[in-house]
């Protein structure tokens, strides 16, 4: 069996996740919903599920039919999405990229149409969202379809943004635009599902609090204005320790 890296994996999809309540239920129930689906869509999929320093230890059940990485961040920092998912991009083994949250699932259809698109140059799609009884949401900023080579052409997420929560993927965003990269739907048509999880059970309970991570958009924001937008970034990349925790080939 060839290592994941050299298997013919068209996409990864990147799944930061961080439980510190009783369970990771949501996690598996949403890696058995992907099993389910057709497996020659599927095995072309690689899913990297970032575990951001949880307390409760991170099982997939054997069972779990699926091309996947684990991998935890040993370092606590709090609030270190952009963190996670720096390292879950870096350990991508597909050129198409996607970033989302253990909450959102993909239909087939759109994971298929997805596939069968060429891999995006310059630009970042987004997608439109509804709720499990199917009624339309507000998209979400931190969920986005792209390349390996655009999410790095402006040096990955900040990592200056960790520990404190917001505005990381805003930020990313604001600068993709500042290069000239574009920021589109992908389609209007098929929509991603925002599932209900259990908030008091299986996610966590850190307090949202926004005010350092606007204060420090609104000061780098003027530098996306410059002649050299990339003053804006703080070059901290990857600024933790992490191990493979496991890694399965279907």
């Amino acid at each position: 069996m060839l290592p994941i890296g050299q298997t013919e994996i068209e996409l990864s999809y990147v799944i930061p996740v961080f439980f510190n309540q009783k369970d990771t239920k949501v996690l598996n129930d949403l890696l058995i919903a992907y099993s389910k689906l057709d497996q020659d869509l599927i095995r072309r999929i690689q899913f990297v599920i970032v575990d951001d320093c949880s307390p409760i230890k991170i099982e997939i059940p054997s069972d779990i039919h699926l091309n996947y990485q684990l991998l935890r961040i040993t370092t606590d920092i709090r609030w270190n999405q952009a963190g996670a998912r720096n390292l879950g991009v870096v350990k991508a083994a597909g050129p198409k990229i996607i970033i989302t949250d253990c909450d959102h699932f993909f239909p087939e259809s759109l994971l298929r149409k997805i596939l069968n698109n060429k891999i995006p140059y310059k630009t970042l799609y987004k997608f439109k969202r509804e709720d499990a009884n199917g009624k339309a949401i507000q998209s979400h900023c931190n969920t986005f379809y792209t390349s390996k080579a655009t999410f790095f052409s402006t040096l990955g997420y900040d990592e200056e943004f960790c520990g404190n929560y917001g505005y990381e993927d805003v930020m990313f965003r604001y600068f993709q635009s500042a290069i000239g990269n574009k920021i589109k739907y992908f389609t209007r048509l098929k929509k991603i599902v925002s599932n209900t999880i259990d908030r008091e059970e299986s996610y966590h309970n850190l307090v949202r609090d926004t005010d350092v991570n606007l204060k420090l958009m609104e000061a780098k924001i003027p530098f996306l204005k410059d002649k050299n937008p990339f003053k804006a970034h703080s070059r901290l990349f990857l600024n933790f320790e992490y191990q493979v925790v496991k890694v399965n080939q279907i």
